[in-house]
């Protein structure tokens, strides 16, 4: 709905001179409609209507003067339009203004030539015509963010598409006033975010739209619209809340949709995990800068800079797809484990059953040291939630797995640890350590824990590694197939067992003269000799390559 203000900046308004000479103050009341009308004190208009007049009709002694102005004011009329000239030639009486100030009415006077019924009549097909924008744009905000409830919409993306109807930027902060997600709406982000929350705490800023998000009488955060200037800036642009109706219209929908989507998530944390895994997903993808990763992280209450930085990534072991329930379980288990000593992390599911944290510590600290009780934690808590899911045992720490990226310096790094950790996790998946077969199980693996087995998993799905396996034991896996032998399974044998015959014979389960004829039929297949350290050494790792490949799945 157009305020008087609104009404005001209108061209045929303007051309009139208009001058606020009372009331300034309440020029934000709403306009339903405006007429012509030449006041009597038994005519009284409804709320709403802006009064245009000549003012002919106006008492002239101040107690009649004062009735009129308070019973005007009594029935909501947005105010007092008069047109100079016909009663008032210069200007209005000072018991007028008086008046009209003390009862905090809008008093306004135009300047001929203006014409009160022309006025009136282009004011209210704008307002007319203000309606059915507001009618139309209710519609799309309503199609617009059903659409989203039902796609189960990120925070991310609400807000999104918040800023893109509204054109200005918007936050959603928890109850703490730290940033869940924003949209700029193409102001710089450090225009934004930069103290967010000490600005956030001052609920008189002008401009400042705010609705607040939550469900079944529980809130958890706060939907902010500022205004198209900067932030907290008093002095607004012509018009800013000409739009203010509509605004308020399409935060109400966005909240209503986001408090939706959280009841969906079934969890309290369910904005709070989403920011989390927008900020990780963003650092691993280079899909936002370095400085604006560390203003989010900042707005979240999480400052990432001065502090040493590692990565860590979690999955549940076994090569079976981990399924969403425990994936969330697996993220819920971090997040317990870190509230108490490590508030200062990023934590979030990442997809194919891994959780990644980015932790940052004290530069001065030890390392190693909190790297260890972290680790101890997590395999309690894991114990404690996976009871008896792989029966894992005493030696196996757990059914989870930890990696640890290296330690950087700086948010800069922040990708590369993250990514060794989620590298290294994905190697230990597919071992022997990933089955609980390993001998004495490590708290946490590191990338250099992997040796040749990661980086083989590094690259398990290039076409030059599956050219080397086919080039080095191709023969000998096609004479396996068409023969229905096991001659590869023997040279892995005898290779794992450091090409001691003996050993090989027996893991083999064959005798020793068996062993020589098929060694020998290996060595005439691949045209190598197996006495030969260098062909020995190619063929194992082309062994333990094809292991990876047939593991990962060849695209």
């Amino acid at each position: 709905m157009l305020t008087v203000a609104d009404v005001l900046d209108l061209e045929i308004m303007a051309r009139s001179a208009p001058a606020v000479v009372a009331g300034k103050e309440c020029i934000s009341a709403p306009v339903r409609w405006v007429h012509t009308h030449e006041m009597m004190p038994t005519q009284m208009p409804t709320a709403e209507r802006l009064i245009l007049t000549c003012g002919t009709a106006l008492p002239d002694d101040g107690h009649h003067m004062d009735q009129l102005i308070a019973e005007l004011a009594g029935s909501g009329v947005s105010g007092i339009v008069i047109l100079l000239g016909p009663r008032y030639p210069v200007s209005l009486p000072s018991a007028l203004i008086r008046t009209a100030e003390r009862n905090r009415m809008p008093l306004i006077t135009i300047r001929p030539p203006a014409h009160l019924t022309n006025i009136a009549e282009d004011v209210n097909t704008a307002i007319f015509g203000h309606r059915l924008d507001v009618l139309s744009t209710a519609d799309e905000v309503h199609r617009t963010f059903t659409e989203l409830a039902l796609e189960g919409a990120s925070s991310w993306d609400v807000v999104h598409h918040v800023a893109r109807l509204s054109g200005r930027p918007v936050v959603l902060e928890n109850l703490a006033h730290q940033v869940l997600a924003y949209d700029p709406a193409h102001q710089p982000p450090p225009h934004i975010l930069s103290g967010w929350e000490a600005q956030s705490r001052q609920m008189h800023i002008s401009g400042w739209l705010v609705t607040t998000v939550g469900a079944r009488g529980r809130d958890w955060g706060r939907l902010v619209m500022l205004p198209p200037g900067s932030r907290g800036d008093e002095a607004q642009a012509p018009g800013i809340d000409r739009h203010t109706e509509i605004c308020r219209l399409i935060l109400q929908r966005a909240a209503d949709t986001l408090a939706l989507n959280q009841l969906i998530g079934s969890s309290d944390q369910y904005p709070e995990r989403q920011a989390h895994a927008e900020l990780l997903k963003g650092l691993l993808t280079h899909s936002i800068t370095v400085k604006e990763s560390a203003l989010r992280a900042a707005a979240l209450g999480l400052p990432l800079e001065h502090a040493q930085l590692v990565g860590i990534a979690l999955r549940l072991r076994g090569t079976q797809r981990v399924s969403g329930t425990d994936e969330r379980g697996l993220e819920r288990l971090a997040v317990s484990a870190l509230r108490r000593d490590h508030p200062r992390a990023l934590i979030a599911s990442l997809g194919n059953g891994v959780v990644g944290l980015l932790i940052a510590l004290n530069k001065k600290g030890d390392t190693a040291g909190a790297l260890e009780v972290i680790s101890t934690r997590l395999h309690k808590l894991a114990r404690e939630n996976f009871k008896g899911r792989l029966n894992a045992g005493p030696r196996t720490g757990s059914d989870v797995i930890i990696a640890v990226g290296p330690a950087v310096e700086s948010i800069h790094g922040a990708r590369h640890t993250l990514s060794a950790a989620l590298q290294t996790v994905g190697a230990v998946i597919h071992s022997a350590y990933s089955q609980g077969k390993g001998d004495g199980h490590p708290l946490y693996f590191r990338p250099q824990d992997l040796h040749l087995t990661g980086l083989l998993r590094l690259f398990h799905d290039d076409s030059r590694m599956h050219s080397y396996v086919e080039n080095e034991i191709g023969p000998l896996l096609d004479h396996d197939a068409r023969h229905g032998t096991n001659l590869v399974s023997v040279l892995a044998q005898y290779l794992d067992h450091g090409r001691n015959k003996t050993a090989a014979a027996e893991a083999a389960r064959i005798s020793r003269p068996s062993l020589y004829d098929r060694l020998e039929r290996i060595e005439r297949i691949l045209s190598v000799n197996l006495n030969d350290a260098q062909s020995c050494l190619s063929l194992q790792v082309a062994l333990q390559a094809l292991d990876t490949i047939r593991q990962q799945g060849t695209p």
